[in-house]
């Protein structure tokens, strides 16, 4: 693996937006950075995937040992909640993407710093501006990604539904995100609808969520935490699961930060985990909280 310094695009901020990336600077300079990428090699690349595949197993198997063992206090997941995430994790509900934080240098093996299964960004940069820069930039190179297809693959196992697509008002980020997820489902044919969570709410009358236009809502994505939408108003409804979210309640388990220490105590020593305790006395030196 290489890191190499280049010129960014003289264009890059129009083109960036082009794609959907309308968040790309902040108050202390470019968040897409275009000064310098990185060069993997077809062994770097097979290892990050080995290395992703596998710990998504581990933390199935994580997970599993939380359910099993009654280790809902471990992680922190209000006891309201447990009912709802056994049952979506017994009937395996539908999910559709997640994101592993790696830290890796082309040398060592890529460690597990953390699981966005929940709430993951970064997907517009990913799937859509990453390509685009590439194909301006160098032409006759590749990269192994194929986010946007499998999106829209995933998304026909959904056929024949109507799905509500959820992020917050003012936050460009989630957005954007979720109106590329939107659009992704979309192609796979699906009828879909643009709602801010805020206008999410419950109908006591019909016993249902539904929308700011009182439309009913019966599968939703949400780019919204599990943990918070149980201290919502709304929240009281959730056991009844008038809705299917995506992503489902059992992610709430492989989210958890509280899962590191589980996977460290399962599986000691293995080559992409970093030594994770709930207290610092453990460690005896420097770390990360």
């Amino acid at each position: 693996m290489q890191r190499h310094v280049i010129t960014p695009r003289p264009d890059w901020e129009k083109k960036v937006e082009e794609t959907g990336l309308t968040y790309h600077t902040h108050e202390e300079g470019p968040y897409w950075d275009e000064s310098a990428y990185y060069e993997l090699s077809s062994g770097d690349v097979d290892t990050l995937e080995a290395a992703a595949n596998t710990i998504h197993k581990l933390c199935i198997e994580a997970a599993e040992s939380v359910v099993e063992n009654n280790g809902w206090a471990r992680l922190g997941i209000p006891d309201t909640a447990v009912p709802t995430i056994l049952k979506s994790w017994e009937r395996d509900d539908f999910s559709l993407y997640g994101r592993f934080d790696f830290a890796y240098d082309g040398t060592q093996p890529p460690k597990l710093l953390e699981y966005n299964a929940d709430t993951p960004t970064a997907l517009v940069e990913a799937s859509v501006a990453q390509w685009f820069w590439l194909q301006d930039c160098f032409k006759i190179a590749d990269q192994f990604n194929s986010i946007h297809e499998r999106l829209i693959e995933a998304w026909k196992q959904q056929a024949g539904k109507r799905v509500h697509f959820c992020s917050i008002k003012d936050f460009p980020e989630d957005e954007q995100t979720v109106v590329y997820l939107q659009d992704t489902a979309h192609q796979a044919g699906l009828q879909t609808k643009f709602v801010h969570i805020e206008d999410l709410g419950w109908d006591t009358k019909l016993e249902c969520f539904t929308d700011a236009d009182d439309e009913k809502v019966e599968t939703c994505f949400k780019l919204y935490p599990w943990e918070w939408m149980w201290h919502e108003e709304f929240g009281a409804h959730l056991p009844a699961e008038a809705v299917q979210f995506i992503e489902p309640a059992w992610k709430m388990l492989l989210s958890n930060k509280g899962l590191l220490p589980v996977l460290c105590e399962l599986f000691p020593g293995h080559e992409n985990l970093l030594p994770c305790f709930e207290s610092p006395d453990a460690l005896g030196g420097s770390y990360v909280k």
